[in-house]
């Protein structure tokens, strides 16, 4: 289903290492904040969310210092979400620190899987900074959607 247009080059893509269903088991824990090895690190978790029902909630991911426009650190992270292609974070080149996660992508009443193929030269103090999920906006209400057999 993914097809060509979200897949890249990378080894952990072509063996499916952003794919929720893949068996990470075998890995070993990783603390972030560590220095970076010269070429790609990989980092998974899954999470649950529960969203009430009749909630819109802007869910985002969120890469250090989200008041800081640039990173001192030179890193490159590649975001999939639940096996999809997000988007790509700069440290270093800015400004975007915050990537809003789609609703339909995200599932706001279940289980959900991250991936980031982090990428650096390895130079002394590169890290991959702070990575946590915020709320942007949590509201109630909005319009009520049917199906095709709801219809009345």
């Amino acid at each position: 289903m993914r097809g060509v247009a979200n897949n890249g080059g990378l080894f952990g893509e072509r063996n499916g290492w952003h794919l929720p269903q893949f068996d990470d088991t075998g890995w070993s824990a990783a603390m972030i904040g560590q220095p970076l090895q010269p070429g790609v690190t990989w980092y998974r978790t899954n999470f649950d969310l529960n969203v009430p029902q009749g909630q819109d909630a802007s869910i985002a991911l969120a890469f250090g210092d989200i008041d800081t426009p640039r990173s001192d650190t030179a890193y490159r992270v590649l975001i999939f979400v639940n096996g999809w292609h997000m988007g790509q974070f700069i440290a270093n080149v800015g400004p975007q620190r915050v990537f809003t996660l789609p609703e339909g992508i995200l599932n706001a009443r279940g289980r959900n899987s991250i991936a980031l193929a982090v990428s650096t030269d390895g130079a002394p103090g590169n890290v991959l900074e702070d990575v946590r999920l915020i709320t942007q906006r949590n509201v109630r209400g909005g319009v009520q959607t049917t199906t095709e057999g709801e219809r009345r």
